[in-house]
């Protein structure tokens, strides 16, 4: 991973950002569990009651605070970059392919919108090969 980019543990103070990244319609319009934007008190209880066997990371750049990505107990692989001006830079691709590198599963997975062709593309790019599709929903696995 280069030097710009680096991960850590998502912490409480976080959540405030991720909430303002997470309540954009650009960001959550191809989220399997969000069609609307969040509230800060249902925000909260999903941190402090996430599962402990899923991974929650903050994408620092340059320093600074851009995105998160994160896997479950079934090895599903989420990523979001929540500062757009810095979309399309490789900061997901790079992610990806270190936090595949850093947990070494036998395999990851991820679900993605049928119309989400850029993450299409980023998947494919790190090694991911689509496996299925059902209603508007492909899965991928690498």
């Amino acid at each position: 991973m280069s030097d710009n980019i680096e991960l850590r543990p998502t912490r409480l103070e976080d959540l405030e950002l991720m909430l303002a990244w997470r309540s954009d319609p650009e960001i959550y319009e191809h989220f399997r569990e969000q069609q609307e934007p969040l509230n800060w008190e249902d925000h909260v209880n999903w941190f402090i009651n996430r599962p402990p066997d899923r991974h929650d990371f903050i994408i620092e750049y340059r320093g600074r605070r851009v995105g998160s990505v994160n896997v479950d107990k079934k090895d599903y692989i989420g990523v979001y970059i929540g500062e757009k001006s810095l979309w399309g830079q490789g900061i997901a691709t790079e992610t990806i392919e270190h936090v595949c590198d850093i947990l070494e599963r036998a395999e990851f997975y991820a679900e993605i919108h049928i119309e989400n062709t850029a993450s299409q593309n980023l998947f494919e790019k790190c090694g991911f090969k689509k496996i299925d599709e059902y209603n508007d929903w492909l899965k991928y696995r690498r």
